[in-house]
């Protein structure tokens, strides 16, 4: 009986000791922690002007499209901006094609001056050489040489008249910096009136929503989020003894608390390259003569597999929510 006894003892403390061998290889080649937290990008929602809110399209905790409309500001005063901003370019082109009938004139003008002053050159080389025989008297020559000097004069002033007329008019057309100024001032006017309506960037849920119709935006300041829907992950935080043969791309089980009976997939993404406790906000000092060895923690990223719609995760997701990460490492 003692024999049977003693045996017995010794086949029991085998198996134990094998079923505890084969469960700590298994957890070895299975790492899991349950430190582990779901993740996705948080888009902040800003006007990029400043105005009282006219309307609301979405409410808190809305799922939203990518490019679907959030709210309205009041756009009165920027449609006022770009009526003027309108006239004042419209402005630049009458003053621009004004110019530009100028200098035609001025041309047209300096023409006609060219061709009196070539008239009165003639009768000039004529007085002059009739004046050398003595055949004319010397009143015409004075006359002839007087309406010489006079187109001469003039020919001079109508050229000036046209070199400040191409000055004032600098280029003709939709590329004169005149113009092309007052066309810069329209197109800033039109962007900021569009700005009055802000639409979702990304698709995902509104969160943290209080904004409400008559009250005040100011520019560039986060009214509420989007959670981005299009990417998630899981932040698994693992012991530093679990990371001696994990490797990104390896195969990952996810379990989430939420959904106990949901499993998902996914694979290492990333291996954190210092501890969560080097990054805090206040470190911890180890240079101390209580010192105590505690097993570090490092960030893991796991990257979710989506489903074959490669659209969802069979139940919507949660930011922060808790989950349990099995990472498969390879033998």
């Amino acid at each position: 009986m003692r024999s049977k006894r003693f045996w017995f003892t010794i086949a029991f403390s085998c198996l134990t000791g094998i079923s505890i061998a084969v469960f700590f290889d298994y957890r070895d080649a299975h790492p899991l922690t349950e430190d582990a937290y779901v993740k996705a990008h948080i888009v902040s929602i800003a006007s990029r002007v400043s105005g009282p809110v006219l309307r609301m399209h979405v409410s808190d905790n809305e799922y939203v499209k990518e490019g679907q409309l959030l709210f309205e500001l009041e756009p009165s005063s920027f449609e006022t901006d770009t009526d003027e901003a309108l006239a004042n370019y419209r402005i630049a082109l009458q003053k621009n094609a004004a110019r530009k009938a100028m200098v035609e004139s001025a041309e047209s003008y300096v023409q006609e001056t060219s061709v009196v002053l070539s008239r009165a050159k003639r009768t000039f080389e004529r007085a002059t050489t009739l004046a050398e025989s003595e055949l004319i008297s010397e009143s015409k020559f004075d006359l002839a040489a007087a309406e010489h000097a006079k187109a001469l004069a003039s020919l001079r002033s109508a050229n000036a008249d046209l070199l400040r007329a191409e000055s004032e008019l600098g280029v003709f057309g939709e590329n004169n910096p005149i113009v092309k100024a007052a066309e810069a001032r329209l197109q800033s006017a039109k962007l900021e009136l569009s700005f009055t309506k802000v639409y979702a960037p990304v698709s995902g849920w509104v969160t943290n929503l209080s904004l409400r119709i008559g009250e005040m935006v100011i520019a560039e300041r986060a009214q509420f989020s989007i959670v981005d829907d299009a990417t998630w992950w899981v932040e698994a935080n693992f012991k530093e003894v679990d990371l001696k043969r994990m490797r990104p791309n390896q195969l990952a089980s996810i379990r989430i608390d939420m959904y106990p009976d949901l499993r998902l997939s996914g694979r290492v993404s990333s291996l954190g390259a210092g501890s969560g406790a080097v990054f805090s906000l206040l470190p911890p000092e180890n240079a101390t003569g209580n010192w105590v060895k505690i097993t570090q923690r490092f960030p893991v990223t796991i990257s979710l597999d989506r489903n074959e719609d490669g659209e969802n995760f069979a139940r919507p997701l949660r930011v922060g929510s808790s989950a349990v990460v099995t990472v498969h490492v390879d033998p």
